[in-house]
């Protein structure tokens, strides 16, 4: 077992680096050395990980060149701490140069020309939950206005679960359909004051990349009409519409009647689809 994590680089501008890392993104110097057998060197947390940097500096070794993809990533948690930390050491964000880093983070270059890139979002784990589903209830709830619909599925097909820390903060359920080639979407949430995030994309994606992995040519998924915040969620990740299922939310179906949502009646559901090979 690994009990501690320390990644340790040489730089010919020691002071600067420093600057960038400590007074810039907020890392805490721990301490460091002078002079020993001709090196100097600066210890730096990262704070909540418990992992440190080292730079050193001397002992006539030149410091390594910079690669692109060579990267330190650290997720912020929101939008606010990463703005922050720019504007704290007035640099411009460079072009990432795998595009996923620019859809998801801001790119930086230290003084030595290494990448940092800054994400807003937490550090996210997605897992597959393997407890009772009475303990998810209550987010299941989020997704579903029915308690007898909630009733007829919530034990059935697989759940992934976002967790922060020890927290789980976000779910998406699994089901089989008719077609195997297929598997649906059935019930996601994100406890409110976790969403804007990018905790329901990561679940999202996760689900994605699981159904890849199995073989499955297409997930599917539904939502109410009424909810347009969904449409554009589903939308944005690929997915398309397939149909429309109108009277979807009755009294016979254990839908309160003249529920709304953003002021549009809850009556019609969408079906959307996208390939899991996208």
């Amino acid at each position: 077992m690994v009990s501690a994590l320390r990644v340790a680089r040489h730089t010919e501008r020691l002071d600067e680096i420093v600057a960038f890392y400590r007074d810039g993104l907020g890392l805490d110097e721990l301490g460091g050395f002078r002079d020993h057998d001709g090196y100097d060197g600066v210890f730096l947390g990262m704070p909540g990980t418990g992992a440190h940097l080292e730079f050193t500096a001397g002992g006539g070794k030149d410091a390594p060149a910079p690669h692109p993809e060579s990267l330190l990533v650290l997720y912020m948690g929101d939008d606010d701490a990463v703005a922050e930390v720019v504007a704290r050491l007035g640099a411009d964000p460079v072009a990432a140069a795998n595009p996923y880093w620019t859809a998801h983070g801001v790119t930086l270059e230290d003084p030595d020309g290494f990448r940092v890139v800054l994400v807003p979002t937490p550090w996210l784990e997605v897992v597959e939950h393997s407890g009772p589903r009475s303990q998810l209830r209550r987010l299941f709830a989020l997704a579903e206005d029915s308690e007898r619909e909630l009733d007829s599925y919530i034990d059935r097909g697989r759940v992934l679960v976002a967790l922060e820390g020890e927290a789980i903060v976000g779910h998406l359920q699994l089901t089989e359909t008719a077609d195997p080639a297929e598997v649906e979407v059935k019930n996601t949430a994100v406890e409110p004051g976790h969403q804007r995030r990018g905790i329901g994309r990561a679940l999202m994606e996760a689900a994605i990349e699981l159904a890849r992995d199995e073989g499955r040519s297409r997930l599917v998924v539904a939502t109410a009409a009424a909810d347009a915040g969904n449409l554009r969620f589903y939308q944005r990740l690929g997915f398309r519409f397939r149909s429309v299922e109108r009277d979807a939310f009755t009294p016979a179906t254990g839908y309160e009647p003249g529920l709304l949502i953003d002021g549009v009646e809850l009556r019609d559901r969408v079906w959307l689809d996208r390939c899991a090979g996208d």
